[in-house]
């Protein structure tokens, strides 16, 4: 991981680097600082490293990234990547191995797709490079990060929704009572409404930020 960090060109944000070399804290650090398609083009979201950042990532970046996978990009049968209901061990083997050699080995967020895989609790056919029996191996070694991680989703996915909710709200608010014949009355308290939502809009923005380690605009 340090070697890699090596080649790799300092994020552009206005944090310094986390302190030692710890490979779970540069791993926070790249999912904190640099945006997913830059980790899938820097090599950042495939093999062991990529497992490290695929952990921190929250659902959505790992469903953007991969608009990055060799599947998305060329579309392949998806029966490939799981067997037959007839079909003998021996030849879904074969059949497995090349599929993970052809596509999942150079997928550039192969990591991704098996973090994915994992949090759906789905072990079924290849996933990430991984076969079935790895899988289910991880979710059983795992399940306390990966409930963790679902349950961080579920939080996110609800923090998000809140923003896009009072975002609507302040465009709802301010389009009520417009015009010079409403009465001041409701004019003055459209008005204090509105400023109110535009609060609480603002309060989740800079929350959000914060909680991401962005920093305010200049």
């Amino acid at each position: 991981m340090n070697t890699m960090m090596a080649s790799h060109p300092a994020p552009t944000d206005t944090r310094s680097a986390p302190d030692g070399t710890d490979e779970a804290g540069i791993a926070l650090y790249l999912a904190q600082a640099a945006p997913v398609e830059t980790l899938a083009a820097d090599g950042y979201l495939a093999g062991r490293d990529g497992n490290l950042i695929a952990r921190q990532l929250r659902r959505p970046q790992l469903n953007q990234a991969l608009e990055h996978s060799i599947c998305h990009a060329v579309a392949p049968d998806p029966d490939r990547f799981y067997q037959g209901d007839e079909e003998p061990d021996t030849h879904w083997r074969r059949r497995r191995s090349a599929t993970i050699r052809d596509h999942c080995a150079v997928c550039p967020v192969r990591a991704v797709c098996a973090e994915l895989a994992l949090r759906d609790d789905d072990p079924d056919g290849v996933r990430g490079g991984l076969t079935q029996q790895k899988l289910a191996l991880r979710l059983k070694a795992e399940h306390q990060r990966l409930a963790a991680a679902r349950a961080e989703d579920t939080r996110a996915a609800r923090a998000q929704a809140e923003r896009i909710k009072a975002a609507a709200d302040v465009q709802d608010i301010a389009q009520q009572y417009i015009g010079s014949s409403v009465p001041a009355g409701k004019r003055a308290a459209n008005k204090a409404a509105t400023l109110a939502a535009v609060q609480r809009r603002d309060i989740l923005r800079r929350a959000h930020r914060a909680e991401a380690g962005w920093t305010e605009a200049a």
